[in-house]
């Protein structure tokens, strides 16, 4: 079964050493241990949609998850706008190091049918000593879930299989009795 949250995590593995942020990646589960130092990427799942598959059959849907990966850097101040245009350069450089590590990571490519969209955003504020750049990577990342993603069936396991078929009187009977290991 594929989630949004397995999606999350295995875009955080891609993006390992795959940026100029190198292993400074964090998601939501891991922020807490940001040591603060810049660049950092930051990787947040907070958009899912799923779409049905219609009325005939059992409840099915295509599910579309936005992946946001914000890549956040520090440029040191200069006195003129030298710093804004430094900074819109190293996050382009950083946009297309997030596509490129997430687009073509094959553990991620395995779990998806296919990537529907991608969008992003460079912002900068020049205030303060050194000028905070930020590039935010929307991808969508599409894949199904079907009716046993929602609501398992409840089963026993499977212990032991016996088969006897039945011969006529004073003929051996035939049959095979196997044992299952539980894991």
């Amino acid at each position: 079964m594929t989630t949004t949250a397995d999606l999350r995590e295995l875009t955080v593995t891609a993006l390992q050493s795959k940026t100029g942020a190198g292993t400074n990646i964090y998601s939501p589960r891991t922020w807490s241990t940001w040591s603060g130092d810049y660049p950092v990427v930051l990787v947040r799942a907070p958009e899912e949609e799923g779409q049905s598959f219609g009325r005939n059959g059992p409840p099915a849907f295509t599910v579309t998850s936005t992946i946001h990966v914000s890549a956040r850097i520090h440029v040191p101040g200069t006195t003129s706008d030298q710093a804004a245009a430094a900074a819109e350069s190293i996050l382009e450089e950083y946009r297309e190091q997030i596509k490129a590590a997430v687009i073509n990571y094959p553990a991620l490519m395995s779990q998806l049918q296919q990537y529907p969209f991608f969008r992003s955003q460079i912002s900068i504020s020049a205030e303060g000593e050194r000028p905070i750049g930020e590039v935010i990577v929307q991808i969508g990342m599409e894949f199904v879930q079907g009716p046993e993603d929602f609501y398992p069936v409840p089963a026993s396991p499977l212990e032991e299989v016996s088969a006897r078929i039945q011969m006529p009187d004073g003929t051996t009977v035939p049959g095979a009795d196997i044992e299952i290991p539980q894991t």
